[in-house]
């Protein structure tokens, strides 16, 4: 089982519904012949938690759930089919359902293709040569071509095939992948294009679902860093900016929040980027730059140029954790010292990084997740029901993704326990706590947090 598999079942887990089983999980091809689908696609931020949510929420149990992941040189296709639980409310309770989830091009996909209506990519279950299953809950497709070479034409092989856009996840409002956050390397013949005014419309009609907490993540496996790994760089904001703005390039220049050198000798800064269009780099883009908030903004440098940039979470944070002095950004539920041993989160201004730091106003490097339904689904159509009401799951936070990076947002859906923080603690099962946010951005990125008291 891949980690993206691990991490979704043991958020699954976290959000399990007790009590006896609904239905054993569907058969394969139960599953690639069903009607009753939805294809969504965007945010690899958003991923694990999203696909928990299906299997716990849906399903009624992750026991329920048959869920296919996609191997080979490609990890970022999903899909999660189960028979629909009675307690969704929707109409087809009782049925087989199956959801698809792409989070390959992160949250380009679930924004150019929403406006473009250009089909793409998605796990394909009725190529049965393509699939293995471990078990009846467990299925892997392979799929081939990786992010670096296939993504920016969508020319995977394998288990895939293309498909609408039916729901698209983003990190940030759709209105901010403008101007040098613009997907400009992917292809527009076959993932269209997108005027700012058609980014500005389409976060007119979405939704904020969820606060997705991010950090920087710095390589220290040097000497430079001192003889023992620290758990953290404490650095100032400002001098953070810098360094992503590319005018410091050795972290023994670098001051930390009490004025030492970061680095103790010199070790050089290589800055480790997502792709232009991805959530997780306008975000950083955004907070520490002020770019497509302050027209005279110097963003992000970008030494690797469009095509030599990373194109998933998890390729950027493995690139990063092979070089000494690397630097990049992720939410910060994608932190293991296991998978990413040599990669220490920053803390900032003397903040640690952390859903409670950040639900109490200390620690503000945050946006909300983003739900982009495609305004030519058919109201109440399959796809339209489920969509609705997986977004409702995703907003309350009894039902949010119960993960290290997740606050619910005031005010909108059933987050209405009072503030302040410690009031509304939400722990399910063996799940990380989570809290309703004493603050909001209100679906703007560029906007300073506001106080919901």
């Amino acid at each position: 089982m891949s980690r993206s598999m691990q991490v979704a079942a043991a958020v699954a887990a976290a959000l399990g519904v007790s009590g006896v089983a609904l239905a054993a999980p569907p058969s394969l091809s139960a599953a690639a012949t069903t009607t009753n689908v939805l294809y969504v696609a965007g945010s690899s931020a958003a991923k694990s938690g999203i696909i928990g949510a299906l299997q716990s929420d849906l399903c009624g149990g992750i026991g329920n759930a048959l869920t296919i992941s996609s191997s080979n040189t490609n990890t970022n296709f999903f899909a999660v089919s189960c028979t629909v639980a009675s307690s969704t409310g929707l109409s087809i309770a009782g049925q087989v359902a199956t959801v698809y989830y792409r989070d390959e091009g992160g949250s380009v996909t679930g924004a150019l293709p929403v406006v473009s209506q250009k089909p793409i990519n998605q796990l394909n279950l009725g190529n049965t040569a393509q699939i293995v299953c471990a078990n009846a809950s467990t299925c892997t497709a392979n799929v081939t071509g990786s992010s670096a070479s296939n993504g920016i034409t969508d020319s995977f092989g394998g288990a895939v095939a293309k498909q609408v856009v039916q729901l698209g996840i983003t990190d940030v409002e759709p209105a901010v992948l403008v101007g040098d956050n613009y997907p400009s390397a992917y292809s527009t013949s076959v993932y269209g294009s997108a005027s700012p005014s058609q980014m500005a419309v389409l976060s007119s009609s979405s939704s904020p679902l969820f606060q997705q907490v991010f950090a920087l993540f710095v390589n220290v496996n040097s000497s430079a860093f001192g003889t023992t790994k620290p758990t953290t760089l404490n650095i100032p904001k400002a001098a953070l900016t810098n360094v992503l703005q590319g005018f410091v390039s050795d972290w023994s220049n670098v001051s930390t929040t009490s004025g030492t050198a970061v680095a103790s000798s010199s070790q050089s800064v290589t800055l480790v980027n997502r792709e232009a269009g991805s959530g997780s780099r306008t975000g950083a883009a955004i907070y520490f730059t002020g770019d497509e908030c302050n027209p005279s903004a110097t963003t992000i440098s970008d030494p690797a140029g469009a095509t030599g940039d990373f194109f998933s979470t998890g390729n950027v944070l493995a690139a990063a954790n092979l070089t000494a002095g690397a630097v990049t950004y992720a939410s910060i539920d994608n932190f293991s010292t296991t998978t990413y041993p040599n990669l220490v989160m920053v803390s900032i201004n003397g903040i640690f990084p952390s859903n409670i730091n950040a639900a109490n106003g200390q620690y503000d490097y945050w946006f909300e997740a983003t739900a982009v339904p495609n305004p030519n689904v058919a109201s109440g159509s399959v796809a339209s029901q489920v969509s609705t009401w997986l977004i409702g799951e995703l907003q309350a936070e009894a039902t949010a993704p119960h993960t290290d990076d997740i606050l619910a947002i005031p005010g909108i859906s059933t987050n209405n326990a009072a503030l302040p923080v410690t009031s509304t603690a939400s722990t399910l099962s063996t799940g990380s706590t989570i809290y309703v946010n004493q603050f909001t951005r209100g679906g703007l990125s560029c906007s300073t947090p506001l106080d919901a008291l």
